[in-house]
């Protein structure tokens, strides 16, 4: 059974492989398959039945992850709809997220009317609804989930960001089968508003639950320091939770204990286990009808299922849910079950209700936390049942775990064995009770659950300084370079090796299995050479610039909210990716959100030698042009802004840096217009030309000038700009400038980063000149632009 689900796994990965996605038809020519299980009446040989079994298994695994994708992607929004103004109907899909700028949720789409035209519904968008302009107040605007509105909105396909190390936004939102994004829109002069048509929508019991209790509860915990943590705990809505605190959780490896994971799960199914076992004999005749072990395992399901409903069933409630399921069904039939038959079974469950779960981090650690504490629990390690086993176990589970999460975030935490030594069981056996009592009690006696609470909380707050210590030491945490699929597999048993018992065969052996992980290959330039990689960041600009011993970060990106900027989001992930541990030096080209916004991120992460600036930069020095250095053979020269020269305008006076390495160089131009264009032309002619150009000020009309291009002459133009921005970069004229000249042109939008190669001296492939993450790391759920 457990080959045959395997092998169905491995089906499903197949398909998470392809670039594009297989035709349906190849579901129906596959069905042929379903012929083979009755090969085996006319097979002798159980080898070959066993195998054809997995083959089958194999197949059906791909079949099933195909029609699923399928039942997603063949609903999209016409591109031709894209930033139009639709009139939509539909319920509020999630608890929204609100904060000073907007609310977000989630919005189940119903009906769509384009010009008083029917459009097919395209399922659920993810929305935004802005505090601009009056747009909503708390009054008369305040959204929840299960309502049914209507909106005036505008859509756009699924679209995010592509940088090695980086987020793939577009993969999470195809595993929610969200199918647009987009923003609310009101305008009084055309008569367009938002309208709220029920309070409650049919169907959306349980998510108006969730959204009455986080209410209750937001309220009840209104005074409490880790509030956002106490409901996170209580119904597995995290959204309260501050930026500061998931640092400390990731650090220090506790992530999960935020999760209405398994083990939060498994305690509450036990504990009413044993309750309604002891008690259930006191109930008179009932008690001699059904025995107190079948009613105490009915018992805990129906409460283990209600808890795991409301965490919204992410994928380690699901998994929790149905090992309990199966493990207090097999107590009903008084049956025994062994664990790995458990896990299995599990597995498959969850692979049936969603085979999408495996592009989940979440998936991956849950199974395999589980898989490492059942092989200890079998006796397969050595464990006594005691503070010393709780330990081991723990120290076991965390080295386990390293080569997954190194694979899966670039990181991994050194001291999550020691914190999870003390936080697990302080949470799990005091703060989780606590807070699942209050919560219990809120609807009846909110006083007494804001004592309850306020116990939780003061707990949290003692091992909040504990877990904040371990984050601070300086190695909390363990930076590493994505492995391939062989350094993974290879680390992965060299953990398994070293952990088993003294005396095992070849047990050491797992040392040398770690050297790839440990000690990546990661490609570094030759000398005289410099590799750009000019970040995808939207509507910003971010380059990255290795040479064979240094590194140079030239602007950050922008900041989007206190929460969120590209400097953390997609620059210090690709550093990490590289195996980069500094920054040799950062130029921050001008002063504007969309070139510096990620800098305070990057401080925090990375030290940063020597910081560049046009403006007045806290500890920076000033980005003037005629300073030049040499790097490894690689040389910089600064081109703008010149001290002998007055810019009225910001832009005018962004730092210009070219690069030149052999016969090759690039030319990064940051925000420049036709004023400084004018000026450098005049004054640095000679220097301006380049092989490669990152387009002034985004392909602006403001800049790009005829003169400009003729002295830069480049091969290739890079142009870095946001998806359907609302500037509607770059310009038509300016794109057309540059066809005049017959330059092709790469948009970061189109492309995700774009990498290239300086000063190499041997001969360039197609893919060095220049490199499209988009297109070498295109997966079927990626945009096709």
């Amino acid at each position: 059974m457990i080959s045959g689900i395997i092998s169905f796994l491995f089906g499903i990965l197949l398909l998470q492989q392809f670039t594009s996605l297989p035709d349906i038809s190849w579901c129906w020519a596959l069905l042929s398959i379903f012929s083979l299980p009755f090969l085996p009446r006319y097979l002798n040989n159980a080898l070959t039945v066993r195998n054809i079994r997995i083959v089958i298994l194999f197949v059906l695994g791909f079949l099933w992850a195909l029609l699923r994708a399928h039942w997603v992607l063949d609903v999209s929004l016409p591109a031709d709809l894209q930033g139009k103004d639709l009139l939509v109907t539909g319920v509020i899909a999630s608890i929204p997220l609100e904060d000073k700028r907007k609310q977000r949720f989630e919005f189940n789409i119903e009906t769509i009317e384009f010009n008083k035209q029917k459009i097919a519904s395209i399922g659920k968008v993810r929305i935004s609804w802005y505090r601009k302009r009056g747009h909503w107040s708390n009054k008369n605007s305040k959204i929840k989930a299960g309502q049914r509105w209507q909106f005036w909105l505008r859509l756009k396909q699924p679209h995010g960001f592509m940088n090695p190390g980086g987020f793939d936004y577009e993969g999470w939102l195809y595993q929610k089968k969200i199918r647009a994004t987009g923003y609310v829109r009101i305008n009084a002069k055309k008569k367009q508003f938002a309208k709220k048509l029920d309070d409650e929508a049919g169907g959306y019991r349980m998510l108006i639950l969730r959204q009455n209790l986080y209410d209750t509860l937001t309220e009840i915990t209104s005074k409490n320091k880790y509030a956002g943590i106490l409901i996170a705990l209580a119904m597995g809505e995290r959204t309260g939770i501050s930026q500061e605190q998931w640092y400390v959780f990731r650090a220090t490896g506790t992530s999960h204990l935020v999760a209405i994971s398994g083990l939060h799960i498994g305690l509450l199914a036990g504990f009413i286990f044993l309750i309604v076992r002891r008690l259930w004999p006191y109930c008179g005749s009932a008690a001699l009808k059904l025995a107190s072990p079948r009613v105490a395992a009915l018992s805990a399901l129906f409460i283990a299922a209600f808890y795991a409903a409301l965490s919204g069933f992410a994928v380690p409630a699901q998994r929790a849910l149905i090992m309990i399921s199966i493990v207090m069904l097999s107590i009903f039939k008084l049956h025994k079950v062994q664990s790995s038959q458990v896990l299995s079974l599990a597995l498959l469950s969850v692979l049936l209700l969603d085979p999408v779960a495996v592009l989940s981090a979440g998936f991956w650690l849950s199974f395999a936390a589980v898989a490492i504490i059942s092989i200890a629990a079998s006796g397969r390690l050595n464990i006594d049942i005691n503070w010393k086993m709780w330990g081991r176990l723990q120290w076991r589970i965390s080295l386990a775990l390293i080569p997954l999460l190194i694979f899966l975030f670039q990181q991994a935490s050194i001291v999550s064995p020691l914190a999870n030594l003390i936080a697990i069981p302080l949470v799990s056996f005091l703060v989780v009770p606590l807070t699942l009592l209050a919560t219990f009690m809120a609807s009846f006696s909110p006083y007494l659950a804001t004592i309850l609470f306020s116990f939780a909380d003061t707990i949290l707050n003692a091992l909040w300084w504990f877990l904040s210590y371990l984050a601070d030491t300086p190695v909390s945490q363990w930076y590493g370079v994505k492995p391939d699929l062989l350094s993974l597999s290879l680390a992965s048993l060299g953990f398994i090796l070293l952990l088993t018992p003294k005396g095992w065969p070849a047990k050491y052996l797992g040392l040398f299995l770690l050297i790839p992980l440990i000690w990546p290959n990661t490609h570094l330039p030759e000398k005289g050479e410099a590799k750009i990689t000019l970040l995808d960041v939207g509507q910003g600009l971010a380059a990255v610039v290795q040479t064979n011993k240094h590194t140079l970060v030239f602007d950050t990106g922008p900041k989007f909210s206190r929460s969120f900027d590209t400097g953390a989001a997609v620059v210090i992930p690709f550093i990490r990716q590289k195996g980069i541990k500094k920054l040799d030096m950062l130029i921050l080209s001008h002063k504007d959100n969309d070139h510096r916004g990620g800098l305070e991120s990057i401080q925090k992460e990375l030290e940063i030698v020597s910081l560049l600036s046009s403006y007045d930069e806290k500890d920076s020095e000033a980005c003037r042009a005629g300073h030049n250095w040499l790097w490894d053979g690689v040389l910089f020269e600064i081109l703008n802004p010149d001290e002998s020269l007055s810019y009225k305008k910001r832009n005018n006076a962004s730092c210009v840096l070219r690069i030149s390495a052999g016969k090759e160089s690039l030319l990064l131009s940051a925000d420049i217009e036709k004023r400084a264009e004018k000026q450098l032309v005049e004054q640095r002619y000679e220097q301006l030309k380049s092989t490669y150009l990152v387009a002034p000020h985004h392909g602006s009309k403001t800049s790009s000038s005829r003169a400009f291009l003729e002295a830069v002459d480049p091969e290739y133009i890079f142009i870095p700009v946001g998806f359907k921005n609302r500037y509607r970069m770059p310009h038509a004229t300016v794109l057309a400038r540059y066809k005049e000249r017959h330059i092709p042109i790469l948009k970061t939008q189109n492309s995700g980063a774009i990498s290239v190669l300086l000063g190499s001296t041997g001969q360039k492939s197609s893919s060095e000149i220049p490199e499209e993450y988009r297109k070498v790391s295109q997966k079927y759920w990626n945009s096709h632009h």
